[in-house]
């Protein structure tokens, strides 16, 4: 009998995209599913009786599902980046000896990003199933602050991957659960400038009760005739990305809405800080996103006799900054 307490997932990244490798990291990710690789077609045929179906075929493989993170940890993030916004990244540390790793994602708007690929395996104790050539197409990372004692505040991610196939396998053995810094969303700040060049520099304090940011990477699968029924290499499109807030009603809000209605472009940064790398810096995840407010609602939600805002900023290139999103990530990782 299978038990759930048995389900896991483990990855290792791979030196060539689409050649599966044994995991060396587990994941810490929310129970799921397993979604099939394919999907018989029945053939219809006219057989003389009645029943039009005799046969069926299957066209094609492929992956596509989503990882569910409930509350997010910063060691998760080198892996979701590098396989979905820019591959190949060397991070440098911070301070000396103390494995505060700076891993910088700007993503190339001309140029290939030389995204990495992994394998994943995940199962049970009845079967465990291995799935090479796993890219991220979209990224999703959302927070609200809580506002009664006790309550809680996570960070969740949300990612959808695609890979190549399901293979029957065994779990590459001896693995165990990665030290965690956990993301909260009452570490959340806000910064607001009209520019690339002074990003980060305005904070609005005193005003943030949530966020919504959604980056889509452009990752994709390429099925194209060859003498495999799965995909053999993969394209990066378009990149964009969407910043959803959830403002305390006020001054600020207020010039959000006149910005919004005067097409102002707005340089937005969201950082996310955690505790202290030994005596170095703070675990943190920066996202960066310039753009312009293309929605806006005031007194849109109502707590406790206080009037609350939202808005969403929808990325858009600046040729002054040329950028569209920036993303960086510290933490105690070194290497994926």
């Amino acid at each position: 009998m299978a038990n759930r307490w048995a389900q896991k997932f483990q990855f290792g990244v791979e030196a060539v995209n689409g050649t599966a490798v044994a995991a060396d990291t587990m994941l810490l990710a929310d129970p799921k599913a397993l979604k099939p690789d394919r999907a018989p077609v029945q053939i219809p045929a006219a057989l003389g009786v009645r029943g039009m179906s005799s046969d069926e075929v299957i066209y094609q493989y492929l992956v596509q599902d989503t990882l569910r993170f409930t509350t997010g940890y910063f060691q998760a993030l080198p892996l979701l980046f590098s396989c979905g916004l820019r591959g190949g990244i060397t991070p440098v540390e911070q301070t000396v000896s103390q494995a505060d790793w700076l891993w910088a994602f700007l993503p190339s708007l001309t140029g290939s990003n030389a995204l990495n690929s992994f394998t994943l395996e995940e199962g049970d104790d009845t079967q465990a199933y291995e799935t090479e050539y796993c890219m991220f197409e979209r990224l999703r990372i959302s927070g609200q602050i809580a506002q009664t004692q006790g309550g809680e505040s996570p960070v969740a991610i949300e990612v959808d991957y695609f890979g190549r196939q399901h293979t029957a396998t065994t779990f590459t053995p001896a693995l165990t659960a990665p030290s965690a810094e956990y993301m909260t969303a009452k570490t959340a700040r806000l910064y607001l400038d009209t520019a690339w060049a002074g990003i980060g520099v305005t904070e609005k304090t005193g005003v943030l009760r949530g966020f919504d940011i959604e980056i889509l990477t452009g990752a994709h699968p390429k099925m194209l005739g060859d003498a495999n029924k799965y995909f053999n290499t993969h394209g990066q499109g378009f990149i964009s990305a969407m910043m959803a807030l959830t403002l305390e009603r006020g001054a600020t809000s207020d010039a959000l809405w006149d910005a919004m209605r005067a097409k102002t472009f707005q340089a937005a940064r969201l950082l996310l800080t955690g505790s202290q790398i030994g005596t170095g810096d703070n675990h943190s995840l920066s996202i960066d996103v310039g753009g312009i407010f293309t929605e806006a609602v005031p007194m849109a939600q109502e707590d406790r006799g206080n009037n609350i805002d939202t808005f969403v900023l929808a990325s858009k290139y600046d040729a002054t900054g040329a950028k569209i999103l920036d993303v960086n990530v510290t933490t105690d990782v070194a290497a994926i």
